[in-house]
Formats: structure tokens, sequence, C-alpha cells
């Protein structure tokens, strides 16, 4: 990760932000509370940067996001122990997840598993077997299911577009 965010021009800006809430409803009193007392100052609520020694107050049945704001950032020589920390502090805040908004560029998201950060499907530790055709934990299940239920006139289109 380090490497990928030194990666970008000097003096580029950057915030490191920790998902703590992602699509939730409530008022998350609690989570606000907790932040502060870790000696957080700001939250991005629903994409609107809040301080948290202001009150805020949030829609009970409405779905929020919630990131914390680890660091603000700009990219120059000598940075890397200050990087490392705050992506460390956020990875541990967030289980594992961290969103860096670049000033002027996408959000790049950054997960320390191998799972998908909107639905959480995960996969096991990747390996060489989930890449081969010839062993079942690889294979397309499209194809197993044509395989098993084998009709050779029925089937000859089907398998002939799903080999294309």
């Amino acid at each position: 990760m380090i490497d990928q965010l030194l990666t970008y021009p000097e003096r580029t800006k950057m915030q490191i932000l920790a998902p703590v809430v992602s699509g939730r409803k409530g008022t998350h009193v609690k989570v606000f509370e907790d932040l502060k007392k870790q000696g957080f100052v700001r939250v991005r609520v629903d994409d609107t940067i809040v301080d948290l020694s202001e009150e805020i107050t949030l829609e009970k049945n409405k779905k929020h996001n919630i990131e914390v704001v680890v660091d603000r950032i700009v990219i120059k020589e000598g940075i890397e122990a200050r990087l490392s920390g705050s992506l460390e502090t956020g990875l541990e805040l967030s289980g594992g997840r961290i969103l860096i908004d670049v000033v002027g560029e996408e959000e790049v998201l950054f997960n320390q598993h191998h799972s998908c950060p909107h639905c959480g499907f995960s996969i096991g530790e990747l390996e060489p077997r989930l890449f081969s055709f010839n062993n079942p934990f690889g294979a397309c299940l499209r194809v197993m299911v044509s395989v098993r239920n084998w009709k050779p006139m029925k089937n000859w289109l089907f398998l002939t577009l799903i080999f294309r």
C-alpha cells in the first residue's frame, strides 16, 4: 500500500480515511463518542467532513457511511514513517479496510483481506488450484453443471457459447 501511495507526484494531498460504518441505519452516537475518546478530530459522514467537537445528528431510519479522518498527508520525501503509522492505525480501526481520498482524483480503497468491500463476499487464501480448469475448485460452475447434465445435441450450442 505504501509503495502504491508513494507513486503519486510530490505535493499530492490526500486524506487517509478508515470506514467504520458502511450503509447502516442509526444515529451512531456511540461511534462518535468512542472516536472522540480515542482522540480523533474529524469524520466524514455521508461525504461531508464534520468536526467531532460539533454535535452530529443523523436520521435514525436512513443508511449512513461514516469514515474517520485518520490523517491528512502531503506526499513528500521522508513521509514513509508517518504514512505507515497512519495506514496501520486506519486498518486497525476499520477492520482491514482503508480509503485514500486523493484531492482532485478518485478515491482508492485498500482491503487487507480477500473480500469485496461492498458486499463482504470473501475467498480463502489464493492457491494455484483456484486457477485450474481441471480442478473442481477452479472450474466455472456453469461448465460443471453442463458437463454433469450432458446431452450431446441439446448442450452443443450452450457449450460453444461458453467456450468462445
